[in-house]
């Protein structure tokens, strides 16, 4: 027994505080989940997008590969959402902090027409470095499994 402002306690042998430590362990080891990073390269590989500003077509796989240095990717929404408004702001305002960090080449994955594109691209300023990739359908951020948004199967919502 323990004595303390709580009153007296029993205490265990130190055999059996050993074994429920172990089968304690032993039944949460059941419960962890391996956390691995996701692989844009892999994912996205055999998705090609229009670069807006060429109108070349760009394999997300081989564009993607770890070996050719550090590149952001970021997956927008459309070029008149709020959200891919202010990622864009934040990219074009932080770019030159980020290529100090080693970070060389972003692409930007607008869900949308390259025409409304450019316009985001004009009206924000967007570096000409900063690659802007127009998917119409929005199949890169599926393959890639981020959310879709406000109920995604409702047909009688506009797209």
């Amino acid at each position: 027994r323990v004595q303390g402002d709580w009153g007296s306690v029993p205490t265990m042998s130190a055999p059996l505080s050993l074994l429920l430590l172990c089968i304690s362990a032993h039944a949460c080891s059941g419960l962890v989940v391996p956390l691995t990073g996701p692989k844009p390269a892999v994912s996205l590989d055999g998705i090609s997008l229009c670069r807006v500003s060429d109108g070349k077509q760009v394999n997300l796989g081989p564009a993607l590969e770890p070996a050719k240095g550090k590149t952001l990717l970021v997956l927008g929404t459309h070029p008149a959402d709020f959200n891919m408004i202010e990622y864009s702001q934040r990219v074009r305002t932080f770019w030159p902090q980020l290529k100090e960090k080693g970070v060389d080449r972003c692409m930007m994955v607008v869900n949308g027409e390259a025409p409304a594109i450019n316009k985001l691209k004009e009206l924000l300023d967007i570096p000409d470095e900063i690659e802007l990739l127009a998917d119409p359908t929005g199949e890169t951020g599926r393959k890639f499994g981020v959310s879709r948004g406000f109920r995604p199967n409702d047909t009688s919502l506009p797209p």
